[in-house]
């Protein structure tokens, strides 16, 4: 049986000692977690649209708003009176998301990845001689096979869910279809339809939550052991099977953490409210310089409310940053202790039974 007690406490150790790891926490935390935010532009505005060119002058609170109005009667309105006849304009819309999209979440993958590989075998190295790397001696570490078989053991994780989307919306068109073609009541067809989906929740989750509670095994196991990803699956499997009194004990605290940290991140926020106005303020100034360098370079092929537009777009990510920055830096704290936890953990799962680890390639092969 391991000593949790002891795990707990020399990952606080690495935590407040090893401060380089807070990089890589902090990029782990912000790609890690899928965060995301939506805005509703047309909230609080002071005015609306009443078609196009018509609008109400009383309720624009000034000539810039009435501006941007006109920009949008103009540009946007058409796009969703008439969306057949702007079939191509639409296209090249998905086209630009789907890159942009494409770009960002592969620029966020090699982040991900590389700062969890990092952190990994910077605490591993650290407990083996007590050594303690810079941040690009960290980042070569991370930058690795291991960190490309994370992302290939993530995906095999998330393919019980892609089917499970895939099949909920082949079994949407199917009710569609069955509506339409056959007409009649859709009652019978939908009760069919939610006990199919309910039941395949259930598939989801048996085979769901087993992966997700193995995966802190298996991916120490590919970045450790330097092995290949079924190899990985087998070994984290066996030495969860091996162990699993020492298992279900790291699961429990880890659950309690997790749950732990929620609560105090609420808390967290509560006591910082006057830290985030400075934060905010701050978010405010640093923000103006990439909004007005895009505002520049918008003005030179367009003008109007769009070039505004995209200096906007282009400053929030900014703020938001700066604004957030202490829960930021708290969430990187967590994403490293947590990380440190469980590499400690499987350091000390490994030398309880070393004779059996060593039998599994040889039963493997």
């Amino acid at each position: 049986m391991i000593d949790i007690g002891k795990i707990l406490k020399r990952a606080w150790h690495i935590l407040w000692n090893y401060k380089v790891l807070w990089i890589f926490g902090v990029l782990l935390g912000l790609t890690a977690g899928g965060s995301g935010s939506g805005g509703n532009t047309g909230s609080g505005s002071g005015f609306r649209f009443n078609g196009p060119g018509n609008y109400n002058s009383s309720t624009l609170p000034g000539p810039f708003w009435a501006s941007v109005n006109d920009w949008f009667q103009q540009n946007l309105s058409p796009l969703i009176t008439h969306p057949d006849q702007h079939l191509a304009t639409f296209i090249w819309i998905g086209v630009g998301l789907f890159l942009f999209f494409l770009i960002l979440g592969s620029l966020a993958a090699i982040l991900r990845y590389v700062s969890e590989a990092a952190v990994i075998r910077m605490v591993d190295d650290y407990e083996q001689n007590g050594t303690k790397l810079g941040f690009m001696q960290g980042w070569r570490l991370g930058w690795s096979r291991g960190a490309f078989r994370l992302w290939l053991i993530d995906l095999v994780i998330s393919l019980p869910v892609i089917v499970f989307l895939l099949l909920a919306g082949l079994l949407g068109l199917g009710i569609f279809f069955s509506v339409k073609n056959v007409g009649g009541s859709a009652l019978p067809v939908s009760l069919a339809a939610i006990g199919c989906l309910i039941l395949f929740v259930m598939i989801l989750i048996v085979l769901i939550v087993p992966l997700v509670l193995l995966r802190p095994f298996i991916t120490r196991t590919a970045v450790l052991e330097n092995v290949g990803v079924g190899e990985s699956f087998r070994r984290g499997w066996h030495m969860v099977r091996s162990n699993l009194k020492s298992a279900a004990l790291l699961w429990a605290v880890m659950i309690g953490l997790w749950i732990g940290s929620w609560l105090g991140t609420i808390i967290l926020i509560v006591m910082l409210i006057p830290v985030f106005i400075l934060t905010g303020i701050t978010g405010l100034v640093v923000a103006v310089i990439p909004g007005l360098a895009a505002f520049g370079i918008t003005s030179l092929f367009a003008s109007g409310p769009l070039a505004w537009i995209i200096a906007a777009l282009v400053a929030l990510p900014f703020f938001l940053l700066v604004l957030a920055s202490p829960l930021i830096l708290v969430g990187g704290w967590v994403q490293v202790y947590t990380s440190s936890v469980w590499t400690l953990a499987y350091r000390e799962i490994k030398t309880l039974a070393p004779l059996t680890r060593a039998e599994v390639p040889a039963s493997a092969g």
